[in-house]
């Protein structure tokens, strides 16, 4: 049997891992190129017959090939390599070159396939994702690709597509790289050439850090519900008295320092939110000229409207704009009439839940972004109706339970009975409406289709 591996990001690398495994299983194996590879400790240079077979039989496979220059080796001659494939049980070939790069685009005349190749192997890496072309994508000219654009999946997908064109032979496509969630799935995706544009990167996000300024008693409230809501937490106040682990147990980080030096502590995402709640007029116009410019999702300061009109005056005459005062949520919260410090923290987190999502879809915890187990990630792509859950959704079915709800019901239960069946991508729908609503016991009414990739 004769394997090509093509493409770029890890070829040696899973040729040795190929090895590896086919010595285990008591096949002799021979390592060479129809390009060029580096030499290694390993390799045999310029070998005859005797000299590759030699090694074989101690070894059990041979890396083998001819001296081009001081550190790479060439084809092995014609007439050599047509006598070991006689012999040999599997002759793995490395039939590409991509300038250790991570992605490439193929030339005119690759990649270089022994015309006895039974199957190619293509190989790609998700470490190029997010960086740009010129610096990770080797050959990307004739692709005519933007040299300063970031690496997207789709791009990935489309040098995938440029090799699967050209190429007549069965082709296993191997993604290297992967490390989170999200990149896991588009692994999957680009192997099973599936369109990477069915999932959406703000799906994955992690739910948005709640910075809470001041450690009063709706601040308190504030954080044991926002643990409830999943919210990464940090409280700031110079008071030792408040800040601490007893009033905020479920407080992610806890800061007792001055407000003028809190910069080094507040997050750098753009789906941060602020909630301004000092014990003072002076202390929240510090804390909200030191947020007004940061990237936020939500920024709140509590107050009286009047309080709130004197601040946001005294701003626009210090020169902030009318647009960036009018972005902050003063007075904050909805007005739900709350009137005890626990109700006026429901109102707060009301409303930033509202602004979260209508601007940010993501509804996935951090116990699931997080996770490193296998099963099959269930994606609601679309929904109609009243379905319970939005686009985004997302549920993990593993061999030890269920990570993450798409709605719960009978729903949810049929798939997960699909999930733990799921070998490949899939996509299936569930109505929710008129007969198979009353089958499935549900009367919401709706449409959901769910996504199913094994991770």
């Amino acid at each position: 049997m004769i394997i090509s591996v093509i493409g770029s990001g890890g070829k040696t690398t899973y040729i040795r891992e190929l090895k590896d495994k086919y010595v285990s299983m008591n096949k002799t194996v021979l390592m060479c190129t129809t390009t060029h590879m580096l030499i290694e400790e390993d390799t045999l240079v310029d070998p005859g017959y005797d000299e590759i077979m030699h090694r074989i039989e101690t070894y059990g496979y041979c890396h083998a090939g001819n001296r081009c220059g001081d550190l790479k080796i060439e084809a092995l001659d014609e007439e050599l390599f047509n006598q070991l494939k006689q012999v040999v049980d599997v002759i793995l070939i490395e039939a590409d070159g991509s300038k250790h790069l991570p992605l490439k685009y193929p030339n005119v005349n690759e990649p270089v396939l022994d015309s006895d190749t039974d199957e190619v192997v293509l190989i790609s890496n998700l470490n190029g994702l997010n960086q740009p072309v010129k610096d990770v994508v080797h050959r990307y000219e004739p692709a005519n690709l933007d040299p300063n654009e970031l690496v997207t999946p789709r791009i990935m997908q489309n040098l995938i597509c440029a090799y699967l064109k050209k190429l007549n032979k069965p082709v296993k496509i191997h993604v290297n790289g992967a490390m989170d969630l999200y990149t896991r799935c588009v692994r999957v995706l680009l192997e099973e050439n599936v369109d990477v544009n069915i999932i959406q990167k703000e799906w994955f996000n992690m739910q948005p850090k709640l910075v809470i300024l001041g450690c009063g008693h709706v601040s308190q409230y504030l954080a044991k519900m926002a643990s409830i809501l999943e919210l990464y937490t940090i409280v700031v106040d110079n008071r030792k008295e408040f800040a601490n682990r007893e009033c905020f147990p479920t407080a992610n980080e806890i800061h007792c320092i001055d407000y003028d030096q809190m910069d080094s502590v507040l997050p750098d995402e753009e789906n941060a939110c602020y909630v301004i709640v000092t014990r003072g007029h002076k202390d929240d116009r510090l804390c909200l000229e030191k947020t007004i410019r940061k990237p936020h999702l939500y920024l709140g300061m509590i107050g009286s409207k009047g309080k709130v009109k004197k601040t946001f005056d005294t701003l626009i005459e210090e020169g902030y704009s009318k647009e960036e005062v009018s972005n902050v949520h003063a007075p904050i919260g909805l007005d739900i009439k709350a009137q005890t410090p626990a109700e006026i923290s429901i109102s707060i987190l009301a409303e930033l839940i509202e602004i979260k999502n209508a601007k940010f879809s993501s509804s996935v915890s951090k116990e699931l972004l997080e996770s490193n187990v296998h099963g099959t990630l269930c994606i609601i792509i679309d929904k109609k109706g009243s379905a319970p859950r939005g686009v985004g959704s997302m549920m993990l079915v593993h061999k030890d339970g269920v990570i993450d709800t798409i709605g719960g019901g009978k729903v949810e239960y049929q798939a997960i009975l699909d999930a733990k069946e799921c070998k490949e991508v899939m996509i299936k729908e569930y109505d929710l409406s008129n007969a198979e609503s009353a089958t499935l016991g549900m009367i919401c009414g709706g449409y959901n289709k769910v996504l199913f990739i094994p991770v």
